[in-house]
Parts: C-alpha cells; sequence; structure tokens
C-alpha cells in the first residue's frame, strides 16, 4: 500500500462512526435508554416488594415511630404560644367525630391516636404514623368560622395514617435505593447524578399518588360520618397553585383534587 493509500486509510478510519460524535451520542442514547429500563424495573420491584413487607409489619411498629416523632415535635414548639382552649376543643371534638367513624380494623391500624394543635401561623395540617395527627394554629385561623373545611382537612390526615404512607414511603424508598444499588453496582458520576433525579421524580409522583389516596379516603369516611366532603374540596380551591409544575411537586394540582372529589361525591350518591 502506497503512502498515499495509508493515509487516506487513517484519514477513513479518523473520520468514521467509530469515533465521531455521532456514535457518542448514540452511545449516550443507549445508556439512558438502559437506565430509563432500570428504573422502571426498581420501581415494580419497590412497589411489589414493599406491599408485601408493609403487610408483614405491624401497626405498632408505625406507632413507636410516630410517637418518637410526635415528641419531638411538640418539643421543639414548647408551650411557649400555646393553642386556646377553644382551639384544642374544637380540634378535638371534630377528631373523635372522625374517629368513631373508622371501621374496627381502621382503629387497629391506629395504635395511638391523638391529635395536637400547635402554634404555627401556616395554613397546614399533617398525620405521623400511627395515628398522630397535628394542626397548626393557621389553619384553625383560616376556618375558624367552616367546621366544614377543618373536618375535611382532618378527614385527609387520618387517611394518611390509615393507609400507613409514611412507612410505606420509607419502605418504598429504601428498597427502591437498594434494588438500583445491587444491579449497577458502582456508579461513574454521570449515571448515578441520572439515577438520583429519577429517583427523586418517582418519589415525587409516589406522594402524589398518596394525597389523592387521602382525599379518596377522607370522602368515604366523610360519608360514614353523615358529614359533607364539600369543606375539603373549598379548602382546597382556596389553596395558591403550587408555584413548580406538577411534575416536580409532591401534591397534585388543587383544583385537580377539588374536581375529584366532587365527581366521587356524586358518583357515591
Amino acid at each position: 500500500m502506497s503512502g498515499a493509500e495509508a493515509r487516506s486509510g487513517q484519514g477513513a478510519s479518523g473520520t468514521g462512526f467509530g469515533h465521531s460524535p455521532k456514535r457518542l451520542v448514540a452511545e449516550l442514547g443507549i445508556l439512558l435508554l438502559a437506565i430509563v429500563g432500570l428504573i422502571f424495573a426498581a420501581r415494580g420491584c419497590a412497589g411489589c416488594a414493599s406491599t408485601s413487607i408493609i403487610a408483614a409489619i405491624p401497626p405498632d411498629a408505625d406507632a413507636a415511630i410516630g410517637k418518637t416523632a410526635g415528641e419531638a415535635m411538640r418539643a421543639q414548639h414548647g408551650l411557649s404560644g400555646a393553642p386556646t382552649d377553644e382551639q384544642k376543643a374544637r380540634v378535638d371534638r371534630i377528631f373523635e367525630e372522625l374517629r368513631s367513624s373508622l371501621t374496627d380494623e381502621e382503629q387497629r391500624i391506629l395504635v395511638s391516636p391523638r391529635i395536637t394543635v400547635l402554634k404555627d401561623d401556616q395554613v397546614n395540617a399533617f398525620a405521623l404514623p400511627g395515628g398522630e395527627v397535628f394542626v397548626l394554629t393557621g389553619l384553625l385561623d383560616r376556618s375558624k368560622d367552616d367546621d366544614e373545611e377543618l373536618r375535611g382537612v382532618l378527614a385527609h390526615e387520618i387517611g394518611h395514617a390509615v393507609k400507613r404512607h409514611g412507612v410505606r414511603s420509607l419502605v418504598r424508598n429504601a428498597l427502591f435505593g437498594l434494588t438500583i444499588a445491587f444491579v449497577v453496582g458502582d456508579l461513574n458520576d454521570i449515571t448515578a447524578t441520572v439515577i438520583a433525579g429519577a429517583s427523586q421524580l418517582d418519589t415525587l409522583s409516589y406522594s402524589r399518588s398518596m394525597e389523592e389516596e387521602a382525599d379518596a379516603f377522607g370522602v368515604d369516611l366523610l360519608a360514614r360520618a353523615n358529614k359533607s366532603p364539600e369543606g375539603l374540596a373549598r379548602f382546597l380551591e382556596s389553596l395558591e397553585s403550587a408555584p413548580v409544575p406538577e411534575l416536580l411537586s409532591t401534591h397534585p394540582d388543587s383544583a385537580e383534587r377539588a374536581k375529584a372529589i366532587r365527581e366521587r361525591m356524586r358518583s357515591s350518591k
């Protein structure tokens, strides 16, 4: 082969597909597709396994987690600026109304039902595993003339505890991470970053599904208590829209949730 031919061959090789940007893009695309497939597989495995594991975990475990977190929350807020006796009596009354409408099985899951009012201007309430429910005074001030709204919010929060959403999230997130680590092993920085981002999106999606499940439970519980779920729908509509896309939010769109609640009300009549 002449020198010209050799140089020509080298030039062809040097500009061929083997080392071109096209190949790099193709390889990156294949890698991303493999990662996406792995993530969906891990998500499915985590979901199936977590259901079996949660069934084997006694509700006492939920209560232990909730009690520890609840005591820490109460200690953090202390006694300064405590809620009024009237606020506490109102919350206790509505909480007991809803508890009395729970089934025996739901009562069994709520091992340590307790409601606490915390002095805080945020319009919020939240539930911990085992039945610890917290209501912030900002929510009470917001709904001071509307027990229907407060009752709807508390029914939603009780749903989180009854459906064991806190423990389910802990187990699912742990299984998701373990599955990815077991299959992939050592990760380079790029792959680890992509998987971490996908894992976060999976967590957000799972959180949104739990909010919708708690809404549905709240509607059913209110119906059992012969109370209207309209207050919960009205409260959701009053919330400002989240400043981030729904895909990146832990909660579904409030207006859509209110619409789903009213549709569920109509279908149950």
